[in-house]
């Protein structure tokens, strides 16, 4: 590395480091609430069982939170700390990817990408498992690429060992990242069956040496690096239907004619901008096109956005679509991102200088000029963006409900949370009262560990028959403290909002003594005290 090239990467690590360190603050919603209880069970099997019902990630993240909360305790500091490291170390390992596909210049602004990416800045801080993911999914793609492309006397062994070994840890961390694997070895497999044609077409770039081209042998001990990740993952295999179930219960599915719509969104989550996002990722497939022509493109390039386009497309057909799902793609599509603007940057700058007249660079200039234009029309809403990511609220408004009722937690309040979503959260807060009761709606004992049931919420008598419970069982108390989601909504199959009709019948019923509302940048949270009802 040049001593520039140091010097700019180390101010984007200290802008990431300076960008993340305020979300550590913002306490824990309830996804990090169900990382807490995970990784808290009693035992390892128990916690593995809580695994397979309820999360939507593979057991590794948990698995280490669990070693890791048991050295350095449980308070909102340390569950979101490995994150934290985690995503500051996104930054580094983005540019050593785009260093090695394409240039210093590509990987420095695809680090500063990471670097100031909202989307990177908000994971950093989420006691999850996106922001490893994102790490091991830099780490494996570049020893993926050591292999590919490695010179004719370069030894293999260790790039291949430590694919398998990051890659299979990528796998257990993040369901996501095995479509990053299978994307990787599919694009590959059709780059090595294309690059011939493409040579004798004269279409590759001047002066790329054969030894950097993907030969059989490459690819074929590629493909049998990620049969060694397959056979790793074999233990959870039969748990991969469990937590597809549990995705799509709240996601609507992909309705006629409306794939490549969503495809698009996908693609543009895992783009480092807030704005335009569908447009941008339609203006850097056309930029990536217009390089190839221009012969900036390389076999490493082809390869990423091969395997990039086949991830997003197996993600978007599996209906997880959600920005947090893509971000395991993020520092691969930053490379991609940074290549296509690189290289549009050097067209422009040849057909300005008058040294390409073909149409290809007359396009070229046209479109830099364009994304110009946008990039500056883009700053406000780009602004707004990163200001509402630096404005650090509290993820949950659980903590402030606990911290102001915690008087009224005591042995006489009926704790109700509903939906039982809120658990987690509530019950990660509510952890130094352990003599605490509560009860769920729908699923009773135990909110605190969440379980995804449509067929409960969908069930007529729900919202008469949790009225029922409720009064039955506050007769033995002074009051109900009925935690609610203000916002409550259906959601995918999910009908949430009937937890309002809920408390619109306890409030028929029963007097109410206070209500307050807690805000929370995630997980908005309220709660409305009820006297209890007289004993018979």
């Amino acid at each position: 590395m040049k001593r520039s090239d140091v010097a700019w990467l180390a101010g984007f690590v200290a802008a990431g480091l300076a960008l993340r360190v305020p979300g550590l603050l913002t306490g824990l919603w309830r996804d990090e609430g169900s990382t807490y209880f995970d990784a808290t069970a009693p035992t390892l099997a128990a916690t593995l069982r809580e695994i397979r019902l309820a999360e939507i990630n593979p057991p590794g993240y948990f698995l280490f939170m669990r070693a890791w909360l048991a050295l350095a305790g449980t308070s909102d500091l340390t569950m979101k700390l490995p994150s934290f490291v985690f995503g500051i170390a996104v930054v580094p390992a983005t540019y050593a990817l785009g260093r090695r596909l394409a240039s210093s210049e590509a990987g420095l602004l695809a680090a500063a990408f990471a670097a100031f990416s909202t989307l990177g800045i908000d994971l950093s801080s989420d006691a999850r498992p996106y922001a490893l993911g994102a790490l091991l999914a830099a780490l494996s793609t570049l020893a993926a690429f050591r292999i590919l492309l490695a010179e004719t006397d370069e030894p293999l062994a260790p790039a291949l060992i430590f694919y398998v070994i990051a890659a299979t840890a990528l796998a257990y961390v993040q369901y996501t990242g095995l479509l990053l694997a299978c994307g990787l070895a599919f694009g590959a497999v059709v780059c090595r069956l294309a690059l011939p044609t493409l040579a004798r077409a004269g279409t590759l770039p001047t002066g790329v040496r054969t030894g950097t081209q993907p030969t059989r042998a490459r690819v074929g001990a590629f493909l049998v690096a990620n049969v060694a990740v397959a056979i790793a993952y074999l233990p959870w295999f039969p748990a991969l239907g469990g937590a597809g179930r549990v995705s799509a219960s709240w996601l609507q599915p992909i309705g006629p004619g409306q794939f490549p719509a969503r495809l698009l969104e996908e693609i543009g989550y895992a783009l480092p901008l807030d704005f335009m996002r569908t447009q941008f990722a339609v203006l850097l497939l056309v930029a990536g096109a217009i390089a190839i022509a221009l012969r900036r493109a390389n076999p490493a390039i082809a390869i990423g956005a091969v395997a990039s386009l086949a991830a997003f497309a197996a993600e978007t057909w599996l209906l997880l679509r959600e920005p947090r799902y893509v971000f395991v793609f993020t520092p691969l599509t930053y490379v991609l991102v940074a290549f296509a603007l690189v290289a549009l940057y050097r067209a422009c700058a040849a057909r300005l200088a008058g040294q390409n007249k073909s149409a290809w660079g007359t396009l070229a200039t046209v479109l830099g000029a364009f994304v110009v234009i946008s990039l500056f029309a883009g700053i406000p809403a780009q602004s707004r963006a990163f200001a509402r990511t630096m404005v650090h609220p509290e993820r949950s408004g659980m903590r402030e409900l606990v911290a102001a009722s915690h008087a009224g937690f005591d042995a006489r309040t009926l704790i109700v949370v509903a939906p039982d979503y809120l658990g987690p959260a509530l019950g990660y807060y509510l952890r130094a009262f352990p003599n605490a009761s509560v009860l769920g709606i729908p699923h009773g004992a135990h909110p605190e560990h969440f379980r995804c049931c449509e067929d409960a919420w969908r069930r007529p008598s729900l919202v008469a028959d949790a009225e029922r419970e409720i009064l039955a069982r506050a007769r033995g108390f002074t009051r109900i403290a009925f935690v609610y989601d203000p916002g409550a909504t259906d959601r995918g199959e999910i009908p949430y909002s009937r937890a309002l009709e809920l408390r619109a019948g306890l409030m028929r019923d029963l007097p109410v003594l206070s209500e307050h509302d807690y805000a929370g940048s995630l997980e908005p949270a309220a709660v409305t005290v009820f006297g209890a009802p007289p004993r018979s």
